[in-house]
This record gives structure tokens, C-alpha cells and sequence, in this order.
């Protein structure tokens, strides 16, 4: 989203929709459109009120290369002017850059200070880069701890199974699984298809409830048609049975060794 000017009307009452419907948190970064898609979940909070503004949860991002301590803070003061928003619920740091983590710890510890984030995280973090992580996090002392950690994470790409989310467990760190439904590859997946038409849903359906089958993840879809946004929510709702995790299992099995992080 915020590519094109002539989307802008189109893509802001889309998240508008979403927010009208249900939807509570809103994922965005500062790489996407070169600041774009911040403008327009800012027109769509404009549009949803001020003074709703507590009922949402936004997430953000920090690019690696304005990952220091003073380009952290920056970046997110930057975030925060595009989408109106007076704070972020969480500020991510996008992936691993030049700058040391301690670098980018001391700056979503001035953002916290100064109330501008609630909370902070990561992305696209392996188990040792997320290790070293904390380890920098708990050098320095930081109250507030990483929430999460936002990865690829779909019935097709289960890589992080093996030994990142079992660590993230260990230390109370959520998954945040963006691309769930696997570049849109899983919505026309034949086996998916079938679970969808036995349970009267869609196959989309079906992978982000697979996503959502444990309480520590959070799946993130993104569309801009209202019936699809109605749709991914809907799949909140939707309990997969033990029989129909184990035909995804086969289709999709988990892996049985350490796999390289898959980014999109």
C-alpha cells in the first residue's frame, strides 16, 4: 500500500473497513512505499478518531540502516508524523543491519522514556541473532523486554518450528507471522481447497487458522478488497480439528532439521 497516489483513496477506506469491522492491529513499516503505507493507515485513523486511537494496536519498523541510537529514535519520530498516531504499540527493528544491537536497544529504551513506543521487537531474526539480541538487552538493563519477533511463517514454510520458535518460547517472545498465507500460493492449494469446501470456508481460511492454532502467534494477511478483509478475520474464529491438522502435517510436514530463515 502507499505506492500510488491515485490508490490512495481506495487503499485508506480499506483500512478503514478493516478497522470498522474488527480489526485491531495494523502492521506497517517505514520501508514500505518509502513512508507511503504509513500515510495511509494515517488517513484511515484520521477517518476511525482520535479519540479511538487507544482501541488499536500499530506496529512498526525501523530499517536496518537507521537502526543506530539517535537514527532509531529518528526514524520513529518520522513513523509517528506520517501516521498521526501520537505513539506506537510496538516498534520493530526490521532486520539485522550494520549497527549494533545495543544500538538499537538504547534507542527503543529513549522511545520508551519518552512514551513515543509501548513496547519494542524485532524481525527477521534467527535463533543465534536473536540470542545475541537479549543478550544485549540484558546487559544494558532495559525495564521493557522484546515482545516479538515477526517472521515468514506459513503452512509451506515451517522452517522456524525446528528451533527459533521453541527458543522464542523459552523467553516469552511471540511470532508474528507475516505472508501467512505463503505469497498466495496456499489459497489455491488443492488439499487446502478441500478442507475449505468440507468446512464451507475458503482456503485462505484454512492456512491463517493453521497459523492461529497456537495462542503465541499472530497471523498478519493484507488486502485491500472488503470481502477478503471480512474474510481473513473470519478465520479467527475457525478451529481446525486434530484430524485436519494432521492432513496439513502431511502435505506440509515439519521439518526435521535446522533450515536457513526464509524472508520475503
Amino acid at each position: 500500500m502507499g505506492v500510488s497516489p491515485a490508490h490512495r483513496r481506495r487503499e485508506i477506506a480499506a483500512v478503514a473497513h478493516a478497522l470498522d469491522v474488527g480489526y485491531r492491529l495494523l502492521d506497517t513499516a517505514e520501508m514500505y512505499a518509502d513512508g507511503g503505507a504509513e500515510r495511509v493507515i494515517g488517513g484511515a485513523l484520521a477517518a476511525f478518531g482520535a479519540a479511538r486511537r487507544a482501541q488499536i494496536y500499530i506496529v512498526s519498523k525501523v530499517l536496518p540502516g537507521n537502526a543506530s541510537r539517535r537514527g532509531t529514535v529518528r526514524a520513529c519520530e518520522a513513523s509517528i508524523e506520517r501516521m498521526r498516531c501520537d505513539y506506537l504499540d510496538l516498534y520493530l527493528l526490521h532486520w539485522p543491519g550494520r549497527h549494533e544491537f545495543s544500538e538499537t536497544l538504547r534507542g527503543f529504551g529513549d522511545l520508551m522514556q519518552r512514551g513515543l513506543i509501548r513496547g519494542f521487537g524485532v524481525s527477521n531474526l534467527d535463533t543465534d541473532e536473536l540470542r545475541r539480541w537479549l543478550q544485549a538487552q540484558d546487559s544494558l538493563g532495559l525495564a521493557a523486554k522484546t515482545h516479538c519477533n515477526q517472521l515468514y511463517y506459513c503452512a509451506a514454510a515451517r522452517g522456524i518450528e525446528f528451533q527459533l520458535l521453541p527458543y522464542q518460547r523459552q523467553h516469552g517472545i511471540a511470532t508474528m507471522a507475516y505472508s501467512p498465507l505463503g505469497r498466495g500460493s496456499l489459497v489455491r492449494h488443492p488439499m487446502l481447497l478441500q478442507l475449505g469446501r468440507e468446512r464451507g470456508v475458503s482456503a485462505a481460511q484454512i492456512a491463517l487458522a493453521w497459523c492461529l492454532r497456537e495462542p503465541d502467534v499472530v497471523a498478519i494477511p493484507k488486502s485491500v478488497d472488503p470481502a477478503r478483509i471480512e474474510e481473513n478475520l473470519a478465520a479467527a474464529q475457525l478451529r481446525l480439528t486434530a484430524a485436519e491438522l494432521a492432513q496439513i502435517d502431511q502435505a506440509f510436514p515439519p521439518p526435521k532439521s535446522k533450515q536457513p530463515l526464509d524472508m520475503v
